[in-house]
C-alpha cells in the first residue's frame, strides 16, 4: 500500500483565492511606489490555468494619492506540484481617491480636473509553495502601470502618464471546497 500525498489545488475542489501585500518602487521619470493589497477570486480551467477577477488598494507616495483597483486576473502554473513558477496577469480600472498633490503645477502633480476610472495593467512573475493541499504561499515581482493625468515637467502642462512601479509581493493562496 502507498500512500500519495496530494501536491496541489484540485480544480474540481473550488476556486484559487489570493490575499498579497506589496511595496513598490517607482521605476523611470513618473514612476511612484507606495504600498498594496489586493484579493484575487479565480476559477481553475485545468489543473494549471485560472482566471478571475479581484480587487485592491494602492497608496502611491510621491503622488499622495489612494487608488481602488478593480480587475481581471489570470494564473498559469507552469507545474503541478508543491512548488511552481507561476506568471500573472491583472487588467482593469481604477478610481482615484484621498488625492493631495493635485493641480500644483509641479513634478507627481496631478491634474484637478475629474478623472473617472483609469487603467491598470500589473503583470508578474513569482512562486507558488503549498503548505497544505488546500493552503499555499505565493511570491512574486510585479511590473504595475497605472495611467493618470499628471503634471510633465518638460512640457509644463498636465497629460496623461504611466505611472510606472517594480513590486515584491508576498501572499497566501487558498481553497475553500465547493466555493
Amino acid at each position: 500500500m502507498t500512500v500519495q500525498a496530494q501536491t496541489s489545488f484540485e480544480p474540481e475542489e473550488g476556486c484559487l483565492n489570493v490575499l498579497d501585500a506589496s511595496y513598490a518602487e517607482g521605476v523611470g521619470k513618473h514612476g511612484d511606489g507606495g504600498f498594496s493589497v489586493d484579493y484575487l477570486h479565480e476559477k481553475f480551467l485545468n489543473e494549471r490555468f485560472s482566471v478571475g477577477a479581484g480587487i485592491g488598494y494602492r497608496h502611491h507616495e510621491k503622488y499622495h494619492f489612494s487608488a481602488l483597483p478593480v480587475f481581471l486576473s489570470t494564473h498559469y502554473f507552469f507545474l503541478d506540484r508543491t512548488f511552481s513558477p507561476f506568471v500573472n496577469l491583472r487588467v482593469g480600472g481604477f478610481a482615484l481617491f484621498n488625492a493631495r498633490n493635485v493641480g500644483t503645477n509641479q513634478q507627481y502633480s496631478i491634474s484637478n480636473k475629474k478623472q473617472g476610472i483609469s487603467l491598470f495593467l500589473s503583470p508578474s512573475l513569482g512562486v507558488k509553495m503549498h503548505i497544505t493541499p488546500n493552503l499555499g504561499l505565493m511570491a512574486s515581482v510585479s511590473d504595475e502601470s497605472c495611467l493618470v493625468n499628471a503634471f510633465d515637467t518638460s512640457k509644463h502642462l498636465y497629460r496623461n502618464k504611466l505611472i510606472n512601479s517594480l513590486s515584491i509581493n508576498l501572499g497566501v493562496c487558498f481553497q475553500i471546497k465547493g466555493w
